[in-house]
């Protein structure tokens, strides 16, 4: 899976693709991740059943926590043509203390669910103090503290009949349709409710068959005093960094697994050495002296743990930065690496982004973005990308498109757009570009320049 969804991810970066071929990319991705989503579930309920399952609380910033659940679960929406609406019903603090991954699998789940089982109408999420949230629900009667905060989905589904919502919840059971029922396993519900009652709390619902459900659930959530916002990451590509050139000595006993992470680094400018096991490993550290080790921690023969506790013992090597890889995510994992050394863990199959934002704290890099066509700051002139009149009926009929919100619509466009003039081939892009990332307001701009230009 690791090798999959590696590959994936470099393949999917090659600018010189064709459309289709990034689309299919896109597919073997989702696809990959699907079934890594099922693996998980399954291993959760397991560690849930076993009482191996255990809460991590940490800091972090719940409105861009939200937002980024927000903006996927909006795409998601817009793909199958329903509306999706994120609603703050009151002010919410900045910093909180939660267990961040598995209040978003929680949330994942419920919102994954009322999309998927939405076909017309929509979807709406809703996140303020429970008596701001809702007046209705039965379990208002309970004293409101600070600290509390309701999530709640709202979709205009299928809905579930009275009887059935006592099943929701059992591991393996299934909602709704055959039709729908084939996209899970019927886990999800089932995990979201065990996870929510160690929180402290419990998933709620109500539903009308034929006409939606609504689910919520009231979580503690202690704010963090005096936090800071950091800056939102960048949505740009990054493709180098600043600075002289890094050197990153990669370690792992699988060809596969040192070949992603070499074709991810190098074309951003990193010096890679690569290292087959942990006697490797330190023998060339000797000698390459690396800004940074990603080390995977199961090997035959010297594992990734021991190796960092004899690299630790090297004077020159005892402050390098070392990041520990694995595919096992329990908890004792991570702090077994951390207590031998490593600065942070990194969950396998490695997300691309996940590994640079590790890079750039590290190792205090700054990148270099790549310069998209269309910023909220710089706007193209429209004429420098009509290099010839584009005809008022492909303007009307892309407007419309816009206006439906018709994403698959205004590609094709794109395409026949390209295929009636070659110097139609920058407008195109951008509305292409514009498209794939759902800016429908930017669509617009352009829509009405145009219009305008030809007044």
């Amino acid at each position: 899976m690791n090798g999959i969804l590696g590959y994936t991810q470099i393949l999917k970066k090659n600018t010189n693709l064709t459309n289709p071929q990034q689309n299919s990319l896109s597919i073997i991705y989702q696809c990959g991740e699907h079934l890594l989503t099922l693996i998980d579930d399954i291993l959760d309920l397991s560690k849930i059943e076993a009482q191996k399952m255990e809460l991590y609380p940490t800091e972090f910033h719940l409105p861009n926590f939200l937002n980024s659940l927000a903006d996927l679960f909006k795409m998601r929406a817009q793909q199958k043509e329903i509306f999706f609406t994120y609603e703050i019903i009151s002010p919410l603090p900045q910093g909180v203390i939660a267990d961040e991954k598995r209040l978003r699998q929680i949330l994942s789940n419920l919102l994954s669910n009322a999309v998927k089982f939405t076909d017309k109408g929509g979807v709406t999420f809703k996140v303020g103090y429970p008596s701001a949230v809702s007046s209705q629900c039965s379990q208002e009667n309970q004293q409101q503290t600070t600290n509390k905060i309701r999530f709640q989905i709202e979709d205009t589904g299928i809905g579930i009949e009275a009887s059935k919502l006592v099943e929701i919840f059992l591991p393996f059971h299934q909602v709704g349709d055959r039709a729908h029922a084939v996209e899970g396993t019927g886990l999800g519900l089932a995990i979201s409710q065990k996870l929510a009652q160690m929180m402290g709390s419990t998933i709620q619902v109500r539903s009308t068959l034929g006409a939606g459900s609504v689910f919520w659930c009231d979580l503690d959530l202690p704010p963090v005093s005096g936090w800071n916002e950091s800056n939102p990451s960048s949505d740009r590509r990054i493709i180098g960094f600043k600075g002289d050139k890094r050197k990153v000595l990669i370690v792992d006993d699988n060809c596969v697994n040192r070949s992603i992470l070499r074709e991810l680094l190098e074309p951003l400018g990193f010096n890679i050495l690569e290292a087959v096991d942990g006697q490797d490993c330190l023998n060339k550290s000797v000698e390459f002296r690396p800004d940074l080790i990603l080390m995977d921690l199961v090997m035959p023969g010297t594992n990734g743990l021991e190796t960092l506790r004899q690299l630790r013992q090297l004077p020159h090597l005892k402050d390098v930065v070392a990041i520990a890889l694995s595919a096992n995510v329990v908890e004792t994992t991570k702090q077994e690496s951390l207590a031998v050394g490593c600065q942070d863990f990194l969950p396998k199959p490695v997300q691309t982004q996940q590994l640079l934002e590790l890079l750039i704290r590290h190792l205090g890099l700054e990148g270099i973005y790549e310069e998209f066509l269309y910023s909220t700051e710089v706007k193209p002139n429209i004429d420098d990308l009509l290099l010839v009149p584009l005809p008022s009926s492909e303007i009307m009929a892309l407007s419309e498109l816009v206006k439906m919100g018709d994403i698959q619509g205004i590609l094709q466009q794109a395409d026949k757009l390209e295929k009636l003039d070659n110097q139609l081939v920058p407008f195109a892009t951008q509305i292409r570009q514009l498209a794939k990332s759902f800016k429908l307001k930017q669509l617009r701009e352009i829509i009405q320049q145009s219009l305008a230009d030809n007044q």
